[in-house]
């Protein structure tokens, strides 16, 4: 029997709805296929195109569109001016746990570091656009597409948040965002380390910093958090981990100048190229790149013999 939805406005015909039920909402009740048509009548979304559906898993019911859904609404107010994206990757670890359906068994996906998407929607009647930022650990299910498409399928999920908040979309989400499987995030907050802890570990790294760059460990501590625009008064344990993660990448940065002259002044090459040379083929954003910017510098140096030295300072005594 079909839900009483319609009235002669009704978008759909009996068959059509009829059509509905036994294809891309397959398995609703009649509440449920009511929300579904509500839904798709609303935002103007069509079901014979897959704009929308509707998936069941277990007793959870999801309406889904696309990331082109999103904009389509988007498109279709009138209102929507844009939309800009960007991407960036923090050294800071997360696991996934997920229950293997097909082997009956958890499994886990573990990275060392994680994507956050940044996404910015602009609209043509308001003066602020909407900011929405979203981490890889907050989303992963650590399946489908997720462990070979990390950055694709955050954005995805930045954009959509951002859109649904920019045009007060209710009700429809990502697959992207919904796991079908039990899914078990273990975040930073229990990988790991206790808060206080983490603290610890920042003051640590900022007194190392504070040592390579000859300042003071407080005064350091706040350009750090003013740099990832964190307060540490109330940061998380993500926020801890960025810096963290960021005052390693400055520690890098400052071994490295170190690197720079004492290579300058033992080959009596000139700082300043020297330094250009060292940064065309260096990611200063990258603390592996950075370590091996510094191991080639130290190779160049060892390869110096002492007479080639004792012939460079003759030189500089001549001029």
């Amino acid at each position: 029997m079909l839900p009483a939805i319609a009235n002669s406005d009704a978008p759909w015909s009996k068959e059509q709805i009829e059509l509905i039920k036994r294809t891309v909402a397959k398995g609703a009740s009649d509440d449920e296929l009511k929300l579904f048509l509500h839904l798709a009548s609303r935002y103007d979304l069509d079901p014979f195109t897959r704009q929308i559906w509707f998936i069941k898993y277990g007793d959870d019911a999801h309406i889904f569109t696309g990331r082109d859904g999103f904009l389509h609404i988007a498109h279709r107010s009138g209102a929507f001016n844009g939309m800009q994206t960007h991407l960036r990757e923090e050294p800071v670890p997360f696991e996934i746990k997920f229950f293997n359906k097909r082997d009956k068994r958890w499994d886990s996906f573990k990275r060392e570091s994680q994507f956050i998407a940044t996404c910015t929607v602009f609209r043509k009647d308001m003066s602020e656009p909407f900011v929405c930022e979203v981490w890889e650990s907050e989303y992963s299910t650590g399946q489908g597409l997720w462990p070979t498409k990390r950055r694709v399928m955050i954005q995805k999920v930045a954009e959509a948040s951002t859109l649904r908040r920019a045009f007060d979309i209710s009700g429809l989400y990502l697959p992207e965002e919904v796991s079908e499987n039990e899914v078990e995030v273990v975040s930073n907050d229990r990988l790991a380390i206790a808060s206080s802890e983490l603290k610890d570990a920042l003051l640590v790294k900022a007194s190392e910093l504070a040592e390579v760059s000859g300042g003071e460990t407080d005064s350091v501590l706040k350009k750090v958090c003013r740099m990832k625009n964190i307060n540490l008064d109330n940061a998380t344990e993500n926020d801890l981990q960025a810096l963290i993660a960021h005052t390693d990448l400055l520690i890098a940065r400052y071994r490295l100048k170190a690197e720079i002259e004492d290579t300058a002044e033992l080959l009596g090459l000139d700082m300043t190229t020297l330094t250009a040379q060292v940064k065309k083929n260096c990611n200063l954003n990258s603390i592996e790149s950075i370590q091996e910017a510094v191991e080639k510098l130290k190779e160049r140096r060892e390869n110096v013999s002492p007479e080639d030295e004792l012939l460079r300072l003759a030189e500089e005594l001549l001029i």
